[in-house]
């Protein structure tokens, strides 16, 4: 250790070689089947080792492999004898229960993260269960995950697209299974009712809308210099639930100013005026809305609309 602080540099006399060529020649049966040429060749070429090993020191050092309880098998191709690890005790397994355990988080960490650190995440456990090669992990991440059948690189750029706010243009597969083209000024990326959805204001009706991703089949052209959309109207709202209070999820738009002995006052903020009406809908008779005055009558004349559904459908 004081050579190598002096120097920094990894000598010959700095490391125990037999150890180290155990260590490679570990990592190259583990990467594929190898011939005992082969190895001697990478060892002869390699920065440290530079020098072939005998069969009978190779030999030496596939039975200490085996006795770290390592299983090597050989086979014969064109003649020449290749070997390879079959199975190793360093591979990482996960029970079933652990997989269980860690789709637990998962879908209580969907509930409180973004979609930038949902989506991370997502690509970890997707390699994670790669490396280890473990069906039953991509099989359960694969059943939650919300990102399921959606394009990793389709996700990537509109993440980069929405913090940029890149005005862009895609080919969406609207719900009556008609391909449109649309144009937006990218906001950002939400999770609602456990699907991704794109937010940003239509260029064409200049007003603020959100698509779902899974619906988005291309991205055919991306602005970087996008439109003016600041006149784009905000809505506050105010709205009255009661008997949620302790179950209440509030978006990024909404926050509680009021809370009383079973009911909270939220105030939400935002340019989706349709959102915030499904929103105020769903809570069903445990939500009032307090003001403004034009939105609540809004409100009322849909739920009159909806009760004459009811009585003359």
């Amino acid at each position: 250790m004081k050579e190598f602080k002096k120097s920094n540099t990894i000598t010959y006399n700095l490391m125990s070689f037999t150890g180290f060529k155990s260590l490679m020649l570990f990592t190259l049966l583990l990467e594929e089947a190898r011939s005992y040429q082969e190895i001697c060749e990478f060892f002869r070429n390699h920065e440290y080792i530079k020098e072939e090993i005998s069969i009978d020191t190779f030999r030496v050092y596939l039975t200490s492999l085996k006795r770290c309880g390592c299983e090597i098998e050989k086979y014969r191709e064109d003649g020449v004898i290749k070997y390879f690890i079959a199975s190793h005790p360093f591979e990482f397994r996960m029970s079933k229960e652990q997989i269980r355990s860690i789709m637990k988080v998962y879908r209580i960490i969907m509930q409180t993260m973004d979609v930038k650190g949902l989506f991370a995440l997502d690509v970890f456990i997707r390699k994670l269960a790669d490396k280890i090669q473990n069906a039953d992990l991509l099989t359960a991440i694969c059943k939650n995950s919300i990102f399921n059948r959606i394009e990793e690189e389709l996700v990537e750029k509109l993440i980069d697209y929405t913090q940029k706010k890149y005005q862009i243009t895609f080919i969406y597969n609207s719900p009556k299974r008609e391909k449109v083209e649309i144009e937006i000024v990218a906001d950002k990326l939400g999770i609602s009712n456990g699907k991704v959805y794109l937010f940003g204001t239509n260029v064409k009706y200049q007003e603020y809308s959100y698509f779902q991703l899974q619906r988005i089949t291309d991205i055919i052209q991306v602005k970087t210099n996008t439109i003016d959309v600041s006149n784009i109207p905000i809505y506050n709202i105010k709205y009255e639930l009661n008997g949620l209070t302790p179950d209440v999820k509030l978006s990024d738009d909404e926050k509680i100013i009021e809370i009383n002995d079973n009911s909270v006052v939220v105030e939400v903020t935002s340019p989706n005026k349709f959102m915030i009406k499904q929103k105020i809908l769903s809570y069903g008779p445990l939500c009032k809305v307090l003001e403004p005055a034009d939105f609540r009558e809004e409100i009322i004349e849909t739920l009159k609309k909806m009760r004459e559904g009811y009585i003359h459908g």
